[in-house]
This record gives structure tokens, sequence and C-alpha cells, in this order.
């Protein structure tokens, strides 16, 4: 097994920093974009315990479809006129700059360091013998994955609730 215990902690403190930022920023871009932070670091967290199908979904349906949807409402909403010019030598920015370079990091390192051992328990010999891709995708989302697949979902019904109300506040 892999020693995968610094750089998962240093993930769970780059999403837990992006939680704060998101909490507590009164621009809805900033809070949409620390989200997405949060939800990309959650997707690398599940990467590292071998949840790979519940990562995946995590980066598709969440980090992409989902995202797009609340950048792309908070963009019609226009919540914020935008008449800052951007600094890249900002606070903000460089906080950025430096977690992205971290989830670039832990990633790559957590790929380099994952052995070929790891990589042949599930060959496609093991698959047809666990009963097929799906048969063993869908047993361990829904028995060893399913609650925090569940909670995630949760956390954002109830984000999208809370921009309706934030939204619904200034009409």
């Amino acid at each position: 097994m892999v020693n995968i215990i610094y750089p998962m902690a240093a993930l769970c403190l780059i999403c837990a920093a992006l939680a704060v930022v998101m909490l507590f920023s009164k621009d809805a871009l900033t809070c949409a974009m620390s989200l997405l932070g949060v939800l990309l670091g959650t997707a690398g967290i599940y990467g590292m315990i071998g949840a790979h199908f519940v990562a995946t979904v995590q980066l598709v349906v969440y980090a992409g479809a989902i995202m797009v949807l609340f950048i792309f409402s908070i963009m019609l909403l226009n919540l914020k006129k935008f008449g800052k010019d951007f600094h890249v030598l900002s606070p903000k920015f460089l906080l950025a700059s430096l977690s992205a370079l971290s989830l670039v990091g832990i990633g790559s390192w957590a790929i380099m360091q994952w052995s070929p051992t790891e990589r042949a328990q599930w060959s496609n010999e093991a698959m047809l013998a666990a009963g097929g891709n799906t048969k063993v995708l869908a047993h361990s989302l829904f028995t060893q994955h399913g609650i925090a697949f569940e909670a995630v979902s949760i956390a954002l019904i109830v984000a999208l609730i809370g921009a309706v109300t934030l939204a619904k506040r200034k009409f």
C-alpha cells in the first residue's frame, strides 16, 4: 500500500481552507470557484483511497456539469458588477495559484507512487472473474462509497438552495 497519509492530509487542509473561503466570501463567483476547488480536492481524496469510479463521477458530474451550471447562473444573474481590474499580485490570486499548484503536485506525486502490483489488482482478468466492470463498479459504489456519494449530493443541494436564497434577496 502506498503511503498516502501526507498527501491526503494536505488535500484535506486545502479543501478545508477553500471551504472557509467559500463560507466567508461575499463574492458569488469566488464562492463558486472555492466550491470547485473543494470538489476537485474531494475527487483527489477519493482517487487516493482507491475509489476511482466515485472520483471520476465527482469530476465529471459535480466538478464539471454542476459547477458549469452554477457559474453560468451566477453570470446570468450578474449578482455583482465587476469593475475591478485583475491584479496578478493580489492575495486571492496568489492563494488560488498556490492551491492549484499544490493540487497538481499532490496528484502527480500520488500517481507516481502507485505501484504496478496495485494496478494489476484490477486487470481485465480480475474484472471478468468478479462479474464484469459494471458489477464491480456498482458493488463498490453502493456498498463501500454510497454514504460519501450521497453526502456530497446533499451538500450540493444545500448549496443550490443557499444560492437561490441569496439571489432572491437581491430582487
